[in-house]
C-alpha cells in the first residue's frame, strides 16, 4: 500500500492530472517532484480510452517531431557535403605563388608584427601549413624553428609537446619554457588540449624576413584593389 507523502497536495493533484491524461513531463512542470517519485505515486492510477488516447497522441507528436527534425538534420548535413564537393572542384591546384600569397595572408592575420618573425595559433592545420610555408618559400627548415607553448595548469607539458613536435618537425630541444597559465583563472581547460604554440624563427636576419613578408602583404593589399570579377561563364 503506497504512503501517503507529506505533499498531499501534489500528490492529488499528480493523480488527478495524469487521470486525465497528462505525460509525466506536463505533470512536472506542475510540480517540483522526482520523476522517479511521479511515477511511483501514479503507478496505479487507472486510464480511461479518452486519457490513454490523448498520452498516446502526445507521444506520436513528440517522437514525429524528434523524426521531422532528425530528416531536416540529414537533408542539411546532405547539402553541406554537396557544397563541400562542389567547392573543392573550384581549387584544381595551388601554384608556389599562390603558395606564397597564402602564407602572406596567414601571417597577415596571426604573425608578429614586432619583434622577430613568428606565428601563434591553437589550429594544428594552421601551424602545420605555416611551417611548410617556412620552409617551400625561405628554405627555413623545421629545426631552425623554435616553439613556445601557452597551456591551462594541470595539462601534460611535455606530452602536448612531444604532439607539436611530432606535427611539425620541430625538434624538442627547440622548445622553450612554456607558459602555464594559473588554475583559477575561470578559463575552460578542455577547450585548446593542446595549448596554443607560438612558432619563431630562429638566427640572424629575422627582422630582415619580417619586413620582407609585409612587404608582400601591402603590396597584395594595394593590389587587390584592383581586382575585377570574373567574367560571367
Amino acid at each position: 500500500m503506497v504512503r501517503y507523502p507529506r505533499k498531499r497536495l501534489e500528490y492529488e493533484k499528480a493523480r488527478l492530472l495524469r487521470a486525465k491524461g497528462f505525460s509525466y513531463n506536463e505533470i512536472l512542470k506542475e510540480l517540483r517532484v522526482s520523476k522517479s517519485i511521479l511515477s511511483l505515486w501514479c503507478r496505479d492510477v487507472v486510464l480511461s480510452k479518452s486519457a490513454s488516447a490523448r498520452i498516446e497522441k502526445r507521444r506520436a507528436s513528440f517522437y514525429g517531431q524528434k523524426l521531422g527534425a532528425l530528416a531536416n538534420k540529414i537533408k542539411r548535413e546532405k547539402e553541406i557535403f554537396l557544397i563541400k564537393v562542389a567547392a573543392g572542384k573550384e581549387i584544381k591546384k595551388v601554384s608556389w605563388k599562390s603558395f606564397r600569397l597564402i602564407g602572406a595572408m596567414l601571417y597577415w592575420a596571426e604573425g608578429s608584427k614586432s619583434n622577430g618573425t613568428a606565428i601563434t595559433n591553437s589550429d594544428p592545420r594552421v601551424i602545420r601549413l605555416m611551417v611548410g610555408w617556412f620552409d617551400k618559400v625561405f628554405g627555413i627548415k623545421p629545426n631552425q624553428l623554435g616553439a613556445h607553448l601557452h597551456i591551462h595548469y594541470g595539462n601534460d607539458d611535455f606530452k602536448i609537446k612531444r604532439y607539436w613536435s611530432t606535427l611539425t618537425g620541430i625538434p624538442l630541444c627547440n622548445f622553450g619554457k612554456s607558459f602555464i597559465k594559473p588554475r583559477g583563472t575561470g578559463h575552460r581547460t578542455n577547450i585548446l588540449p593542446n595549448g596554443i604554440i607560438k612558432v619563431r624563427v630562429r638566427g640572424s636576419g629575422v627582422e630582415n624576413l619580417r619586413h620582407r613578408i609585409f612587404s608582400w602583404i601591402e603590396k597584395i593589399n594595394s593590389l587587390s584593389e584592383n581586382i575585377t570579377k570574373p567574367p560571367i561563364a
